[in-house]
């Protein structure tokens, strides 16, 4: 499934345009370029700014925009996906068949809508969360993930920010030896 990494967008509410800056996913080399949206230029005409930027944050969740930068939609996307509310419409750990139908359904109704909505509007968590871990009786902190690495240094300063606990447990999991990661809060 193709989809489209987005490096920037400008809604401009006086001339009723919409711009956004981005590629392809499946297209090399990847020109990130402005292109004017149609779509949600007569969405903006017609029903407003708020549900253009509504309609942007469906296109975030259903994964349709990948974050190239971040931005207010990946902010509310990743308070989206900590929200307890949101197991129900995640269609990312849906299951087959019937069960995913279901939560295509459900997806579909107002209260979906209001979640998004209330997603949007939530700021970031102020606490913030670093990991730690012993390396030779020597304190090491977390600076870099990649897909199938994990970089550490010994300045504090430089270690990688979390806003939420649940983001540092899900990777201490993805990793060999994380169980004896520390998560530290810092604020």
């Amino acid at each position: 499934m193709s989809y489209h990494i987005v490096k920037g967008i400008k809604i401009n509410e006086k001339e009723k345009k919409v711009s956004i800056k981005g590629a392809d996913n499946n297209v090399y080399p990847r020109d990130y370029e402005w292109h004017e949206s149609n779509y949600f230029g007569k969405m903006l005409q017609e029903k407003g700014k708020n549900a253009v930027e509504l309609e942007i944050f469906r296109m975030y969740e259903s994964g349709n925009f990948q974050a190239g930068t971040e931005n207010k939609y990946t902010r509310a996307l990743k308070i989206l996906r900590y929200d307890p509310e949101y197991k129900r419409f995640n269609w990312q750990c849906g299951g087959i068949g019937k069960e995913y139908d279901e939560i295509n359904e459900r997806r579909k109704t107002d209260e979906f809508t209001r979640l998004l909505k209330k997603a949007l509007k939530t700021k970031l968590p102020k606490t913030k969360y670093i990991i730690e871990k012993s390396y030779y009786d020597n304190a090491v902190y977390l600076r870099k993930i990649t897909k199938k690495s994990a970089r550490w240094t010994r300045e504090k300063i430089e270690a990688k920010v979390f806003r939420f606990k649940e983001e540092c447990e899900l990777l201490k999991g993805c990793f060999y030896g994380g169980d004896e990661w520390l998560i530290q809060q810092i604020i």
